[in-house]
C-alpha cells in the first residue's frame, strides 16, 4: 500500500485554488467535485474555503471563484513549484 505524505496548509491552499481555477470553466462550481480532486474531508474543505475568503483569495463561500488576488497567488505559487522542480526539490 502506497503511503500518502502529509500536506501542509500552503500545499492544500494551492491545490484548492488550482482546483477552483480549473472548475471555473464549468457552469457551476460543485464543492464535492473539488473535494474529491484535492482529497480532503468536506468539513475541512469548508474551513479552508472560509479561510481563503477571509484572506481575499476567493469571492464567497457560496460561489467560490478566485479573485484577482487569488489568481496572482496561484500564479506565484506555480512559479515556486516550477522552480523547486527545476532545482530537483520535491514538495
Amino acid at each position: 500500500m502506497k503511503k500518502i505524505s502529509r500536506r501542509d496548509k500552503l500545499k492544500i491552499y494551492g491545490d484548492l485554488l488550482s482546483a477552483l481555477n480549473r472548475e471555473t470553466k464549468t457552469e457551476k462550481i460543485v464543492l464535492t467535485r473539488v473535494q474529491l480532486q484535492i482529497n480532503v474531508p468536506f468539513d475541512r474543505l469548508k474551513k479552508y474555503v472560509y479561510e481563503l475568503v477571509e484572506l481575499g483569495l476567493i469571492q464567497s463561500e457560496n460561489e467560490p471563484k478566485l479573485t484577482i488576488k487569488g489568481k496572482e497567488y496561484l500564479s506565484e505559487y506555480e512559479k515556486v513549484l516550477d522552480f523547486m522542480k527545476h532545482m530537483g526539490l520535491t514538495y
